[in-house]
């Protein structure tokens, strides 16, 4: 089993949202975020500009078996692309997962 976090910006949630709901992976979590950026952005505020080093983005989380995996990040990153192409995806080893309500454990509890 993995966890996949994925950073992206807001706009691309409703690209990457649907290309994960055609690879049939319909478990996620997106919590806004603030992350900070290479370089500040200009933006204007109430007609002043200002500089912006904290930038609204969005973080997706997954759990997946290794069987979805590679098809969970082909769609993060295919649904990235249509919409500019930025992003992050980080994976890891999940060692165990627990359903509160029927006590299932392991891959039988991650759908």
């Amino acid at each position: 089993m993995k966890m996949i976090v994925a950073v992206i910006k807001p706009e691309q949630l409703p690209a990457v949202k649907q290309a994960l709901f055609d690879a049939e992976i319909r478990h996620m979590t997106a919590t806004s975020v603030m992350g900070t950026a290479p370089r500040t952005e200009q933006q204007m505020f109430r007609g002043v500009k200002k500089e912006v080093s904290l930038l609204k983005r969005v973080r997706l989380e997954l759990a997946v078996n290794d069987a979805v995996l590679e098809r969970a990040i082909e769609a993060i990153t295919g649904g990235c692309m249509e919409t500019g192409g930025w992003g992050k995806i980080f994976v890891s080893e999940l060692h165990d997962v627990v359903t509160v309500w029927t006590g299932e454990r392991g891959s039988r509890a991650l759908y």
